[in-house]
């Protein structure tokens, strides 16, 4: 298989994990998707999880999975942890708590890839900035910029998070991105701050320059949409490395306690080595969308690299030897 085919294959599994992440509720949830109860019609319940619908017994309209990623379901007396297809409903078995682990595999790729994006925007938007800053401006700005990001970078991004983390009395989704978003900018503001250093010195900006445009106006009109594909290669490669990061924090209980992860998943097979399903589903997910997110950066990074592009299709051919020696044509 080719590396062409590997990333459409690539581009398809990222659809669809998002996809199964944004209809997240439809497709494993403890409400149905509408209901007539006492009277009054509920659209979407499943979605917004009405007060009024607490407690209530649903036979009719249920989702694919009709249980919740929270909600244990295992009755008394029956194994708590049931392999896959045992229990009835349960089509990839139970964890310790009796809990669906299709509905926390199809939840949790909701936190992975929400957590991914959103901390990928900060990190990434910041980087930008300050990388595209320091290389336009120079001066003190770049020293500060180059200072911050030689303090940063010798330490490692999962022990600087994972102590921010662990020295919150509450740490919640928002500590947990800031604490990604501060220390993961600085790869991003290297590289933006070298195209931007290179992209100045074109005759296109000096032309610019030349006729009176403002420096900041260079600097977004001109200079930042020809910065912009180094960006998005980091963006792919960041994405990946979030989830891992996040993944970690849930395995070491570090993470926020409230949110459905399949590093928490991952970390209930430790005291069950015998439920196999509580490692293969959430590790083969995350491998998933991993290499998936790498395979998008690197297509990304060939076909955005001029020089690259350049040599990818480059042939050389040489003369037969056979054709150069003496007596070759009796």
């Amino acid at each position: 298989m080719n590396r062409a085919w590997l990333t459409r294959l690539a581009r398809l599994a990222i659809l669809t994990m998002a996809l199964v992440a944004v209809f997240a509720d439809f497709l494993a949830s403890d409400l149905p998707i509408a209901c007539h109860v006492h009277g009054r019609t509920f659209l979407f319940p499943n979605v917004t999880h009405p007060a009024a619908l607490d407690g209530e017994d649903w036979t009719l309209n249920p989702p694919l999975v009709a249980f919740g990623p929270r909600e244990g379901s295992a009755e008394d007396g029956a194994p708590r942890v049931a392999p896959p297809w045992s229990a009835s409903g349960h089509p990839l078995g139970t964890d310790q708590e009796g809990r669906d682990v299709f509905a926390r595999l199809v939840h949790g790729a909701r936190t992975s890839l929400g957590t991914g994006l959103l901390a990928a925007f900060v990190f990434v938007g910041l980087g930008s900035v300050l990388g595209a800053l320091a290389g336009f401006y120079g001066g003190l700005i770049d020293a500060l910029v180059g200072r911050a990001i030689e303090t940063l970078t010798p330490f490692p991004t999962l022990i600087l998070v994972l102590v921010v983390q662990a020295l919150l009395p509450n740490p919640t989704i928002e500590s947990m991105l800031l604490a990604i978003g501060l220390t993961r900018w600085t790869e991003v503001a290297r590289i933006v701050r070298a195209e931007v250093l290179l992209i100045t010195s074109q005759d296109y900006v000096l032309a610019a320059r030349a006729l009176g445009v403002r420096p900041l106006r260079v600097l977004v009109r001109h200079i930042a949409p020809n910065a912009a594909a180094p960006v998005l290669v980091a963006a792919a490669f960041g994405i990946a490395q979030v989830v891992l990061i996040e993944s970690s924090l849930e395995f070491l209980h570090v993470g926020v306690a409230s949110s459905v992860s399949w590093g928490e998943m991952l970390s209930e097979a430790r005291g069950h080595p015998g439920a196999y399903w509580l490692l293969v589903f959430p590790g083969v997910a995350i491998f998933l969308v991993v290499a998936s997110l790498n395979l998008i950066g690197e297509a990304w990074r060939d076909a955005l690299d001029p020089r690259l592009a350049h040599t990818a299709h480059v042939t050389v051919r040489l003369p037969s030897l056979e054709a150069r020696l003496p007596g070759a044509s009796d």
